[in-house]
Parts: C-alpha cells; sequence; structure tokens
C-alpha cells in the first residue's frame, strides 16, 4: 500500500528557496546603493576641497606673477637694496638715531 501525500497548507522547498534569494539579493542591493551614496557625498567634498584649494592657487600664483612684475622695476631692487641690504649710493651718508628723544 502507498501512502498519499497531503498538502498541509506550507509552502515548498522551491517558494522559500526563491523568496530566500530575493531577500538576499534586496540586501545586497540596498548596500550597494548605500555604499554608492556615502562614496558620492565623499567625493562632492573631496571635490569642493580641491576646487578651494585651486583656487588659493590661483591666487598665489597670480600674486607671484605680480611681484616678478615688480621685482623686474629698478626702483623696487633699490628699495630692497635700502631697506634689507642697508646699501647707500657712492657719497650718501646714513644718519641713524636710536634711544627715545630725551636721551633716557
Amino acid at each position: 500500500m502507498r501512502k498519499v501525500r497531503r498538502k498541509t497548507g506550507g509552502i515548498s522547498f522551491l517558494t522559500a528557496m526563491i523568496c530566500i534569494v530575493c531577500v538576499v539579493v534586496g540586501i545586497l542591493c540596498i548596500t550597494k546603493y548605500a555604499n554608492i551614496n556615502r562614496q558620492k557625498e565623499r567625493l562632492k567634498a573631496e571635490n569642493s576641497s580641491l576646487v578651494a584649494q585651486s583656487e588659493a592657487l590661483s591666487d598665489k600664483l597670480q600674486q607671484i606673477r605680480a611681484q616678478e612684475e615688480f621685482g623686474k622695476d629698478d626702483s623696487y631692487v633699490e628699495s630692497v637694496a635700502r631697506t634689507q641690504l642697508d646699501m647707500v649710493y657712492p657719497g650718501e651718508v646714513i644718519f641713524r638715531v636710536s634711544g627715545d628723544k630725551y636721551g633716557n
């Protein structure tokens, strides 16, 4: 005599496996999406930082070029020679005054 299987109202093994696979794939997709969003925000912040750094370097380059042009002028060279190197023209006399006005 053969036993007859009766369905007890449960789900089949195949249906359970399909559900599990769908849940796992869903979790993987959500995780990947979250990682992509974090990376996107990090890259935006890095881009903003690099743009600010680029602007600062452009300003510095502009200042250096302006100083370079100013350095080619003879009056600038003379000014540096007089103030920083204490140089004078032949025949000039420098008087240095130190102390306060009343000699204390």
